[in-house]
């Protein structure tokens, strides 16, 4: 096989684009299926370079694919301890299209890395992936190749009118910039919603359910439905290649229809919003109904965000311990003792910004009851002193959380400004009902393995990523909300219709209010 030395730009993460039935194909016309001239960009760039070669290799890995035996694309090269030897792999391989290498998808992308090669062809079926993409991509001219699995046919046998026909009706052309990174407008303060909606625009699961059409708005029959609202939102930024803002009314009249406190232009707060729209989507999706925290719900934000803390009261008489099992979709972190604290040691220490791990070390520390407090019914119902911890009995997917800046009295209300440092990783195991039971004399982190550095063991170690930030600037009366979103390795600032690439120092200076960390080791 020829080697092609072409190299495309630098890859970013893009989703797979919604497939959604066209109803306006004019099933009797003289031509029913899109124009599409090449499956991406990256592929219009290789075949205004070297077509005929690409076309020769990709004949030749495809009859190579399906004439030759299966063990061949099956086996590759290890790069383990670097000796090289042949490995079978049960999982499919790609096939290079730009140089002769079989490689394992992890090798795949170090090798366009490495050598710029952006193609490589599926070992079952030959499907064609582009790095350059993220995603595998449909080309007119390869496709006709791959149908034919690299002999040659006579083009009507493969794509005869019937096939076109159904193809127009359950597909529609997607452009491969179409990536979802779009802003949304502001309709009279409405800040606060739109923060909220990109941290879900970008969460891979929520977004992997509404391209999948999780949710039909055929099917719904529900007036003002927030979900529709949702899907219309994955549609347009998924389907059509645009770069202006998008106006959320569908959005914004179901949220207003759905809770009477929403309705009007005065700014609301965006936990109390993300709480709503959670509910709201659980409740639209085949959620329970009769508990929205139900922990056997199967819909899509239970399996995306429902985790569960337990609380543990220690008699301090007799021992006896009581447990509780309480289902939560966020966490919320004090933020005031903290703060009194930092500000007695800002005389001794430079920096006074608050470690979001020290805020998780306190909400999940002992804290001593009065007997006021507590009634102890192994000690014939007399109230007695207890010690009281939360821990973590369940961890989400993604886990929010809320750091509470804001303060309500009756006279009035207040914004703390304290500065919160937040790790781009997070270990949360030591928060863990397993930790705090392994250790139930530790006091502090300070007793625990170093989690800042993250020398734990794998096994005790549950690391997660941050992929979204929420920011309030300004009074609490007056303020604007923006947010942080994570694609791919890239991370982009959204303030209302505009979107700016920023780097992760930027984020990692913002004074959050929300914070969304996303397991790691979860496949999406």
């Amino acid at each position: 096989m020829d080697t092609i030395t072409v190299t495309p730009k630098t890859a970013t993460a893009l989703a797979s684009p919604k497939v959604t039935k066209n109803p306006k194909t004019n099933m009797g016309g003289p031509s029913v299926v899109p124009h599409v001239s090449f499956g991406c960009e990256h592929i219009r760039e290789l075949f205004e370079k070297v077509k005929k070669m690409a076309t020769t290799n990709y004949t030749q890995l495809l009859h190579t694919i399906h004439e030759k035996p299966s063990i061949i694309v099956q086996t590759h090269r290890s790069t383990v301890n670097g000796d090289g030897r042949s490995v079978v792999s049960l999982r499919p391989l790609y096939l290079c299209l730009q140089c002769p290498n079989v490689m394992t998808e992890e090798i795949r992308d170090r090798h366009f890395d490495a050598k710029g090669h952006a193609f490589s062809v599926e070992s079952r079926e030959g499907y064609l992936y582009c790095r350059g993409c993220n995603d595998y991509v449909y080309d007119p001219t390869l496709e006709n190749i791959r149908l034919q699995k690299g002999k040659k046919r006579k083009h009507d046998e493969i794509n005869n009118a019937e096939d076109q026909k159904l193809i127009a009706q359950n597909s529609t052309f997607v452009p491969c910039r179409a990536i979802g990174l779009r802003g949304l407008y502001n309709m009279g303060q409405t800040c606060f919603m739109s923060v909220i909606l990109q941290t879900l625009i970008h969460n891979p699961f929520i977004r992997n359910f509404y391209l999948a059409e999780g949710h039909k708005p055929a099917d719904c029959e529900k007036e003002a439905c927030v979900s529709c609202a949702m899907d219309e939102i994955f549609i347009e930024f998924h389907s059509v290649e645009k770069t202006e803002g998008f106006g959320a009314v569908s959005m914004l009249l179901g949220s207003w229809m759905a809770a009477q406190a929403l309705a009007g232009y005065q700014q609301q707060d965006a936990h109390e919003y993300m709480q709503f729209i959670l509910n709201a989507l659980h409740a639209e999706n085949g959620g329970s109904t009769s508990d929205s925290n139900s922990s056997d719900c199967n819909c899509v934000i239970h399996k995306t965000f429902y985790g569960k803390l337990q609380s543990t009261v220690t008699c301090d008489k007799c021992r006896n311990v009581t447990t509780a099992l309480d289902p939560v979709m966020d966490l919320s972190l004090d933020l005031r003792s903290q703060a009194k604290k930092r500000k007695l040691d800002a005389e001794t220490s430079k920096d006074a910004a608050i470690d979001l791990r020290d805020c998780l070390e306190r909400f999940t520390s002992r804290e001593k009851l009065a007997a006021a407090e507590y009634t102890c019914h192994n000690c014939d119902g007399t109230q007695q002193n207890a010690t009281k911890q939360l821990s973590i009995k369940r961890l989400p997917p993604v886990l929010p959380i809320h750091l509470k800046r804001f303060e309500h009295s009756k006279s009035s209300s207040s914004k703390l400004e304290t500065k919160i440092r937040f790790p781009l990783q997070l270990d949360l195991y030591p928060y863990t009902t397993r930790c705090k039971t392994r250790h139930p004399n530790a006091k502090s982190s300070s007793n625990l393995p170093n989690t800042n550095q993250n020398i734990n063991s794998p096994a005790n170690s549950l690391i997660y990523e941050l992929s979204s930030v929420v920011v309030h600037k300004g009074k609490i009366d007056s303020g604007h909300y923006v947010s942080y979103s994570r694609e791919g390795r890239d991370w982009f600032m959204f303030d209302d219709s505009k979107v700016v690439l920023v780097s992760e120092a930027e984020v990692l200076d913002a004074n959050a209010y929300l914070l969304f960390y996303m397991s790691e080791s979860l496949e999406v």
